[in-house]
């Protein structure tokens, strides 16, 4: 787990220019991953430049439908979209 490698303000890029998903801002960013037309994984990540406790790296990797293994590879860029959309659509059916 590299959740102490990055911080939410990366963890929110990598998924606005990696995975096209747009956040709706509030309390927090909220945002939607969106695959053929059809909403597929939705993520909640905490505002502001901070490091990323376990327990939510943990659970935005989650949301996603990834493992941490997985997240940390899309953190860090071996993971592109394409995997990421074969991932969902492995979990959808």
């Amino acid at each position: 787990m590299m959740n102490s490698r990055f911080h939410t303000l990366d963890v929110k890029r990598v998924c606005e220019n990696k995975l096209g998903i747009s956040f709706r801002s509030g309390k927090e960013y909220n945002g939607w991953f969106v695959l053929g037309s059809k909403k597929a994984a939705r993520v909640t990540i905490p505002k502001g430049r901070k490091p990323i406790p376990r327990k939510t790296y943990k659970s935005m990797a989650k949301q996603l439908k990834l493992n941490i293994r997985q997240f940390d590879d899309l953190l860090s860029c071996p993971l592109d979209k394409q995997e990421y959309e074969m991932i969902i659509v492995s979990h959808i059916g």
